[in-house]
């Protein structure tokens, strides 16, 4: 059985360069030319737009607004028994945690068998 060898390719990374700095020359060449452009004089056809600053006219506030407010006079809080630092019982001790149960772990169940073998990478 005679078996014939492809041809290896040849290297084209040098041609890959040259058409990617080439699209990059073409690209900024571009942008250069579109701006160097002198672009339409719109601006001077325009009629001139004269603004008028607003007119601002003070007015009194509300009367419910200036009055003091209605507001009740509340007694300050205080309170009457403080128990001295020497008095005070310390909290209760927390109840002991609950003990952890066992578990086991069952063994892992064998891979199933592959159901065809097949040749088509070949």
């Amino acid at each position: 059985m005679n078996h014939t060898r492809k041809p290896m390719r040849a290297d084209v990374s040098g041609l890959k360069w040259a058409i990617s700095t080439a699209a990059l020359a073409a690209t900024i060449g571009g942008w250069g030319w579109l701006t160097a452009q002198n672009p339409p004089e719109v601006a001077i056809a325009a009629p001139q737009i004269a603004v008028q600053p607003p007119v601002v006219e003070r007015q009194p506030l509300p009367p419910w607004l200036t009055d003091d407010p209605m507001l009740p006079v509340l007694p300050t809080v205080v309170p009457l028994n403080i128990p001295a630092r020497d008095q005070v019982a310390a909290p209760p001790p927390a109840p002991a945690a609950p003990a952890l149960r066992e578990v086991t772990i069952p063994a892992p169940a064998p891979a199933p068998a592959p159901a065809a073998r097949t040749r088509s990478s070949r």
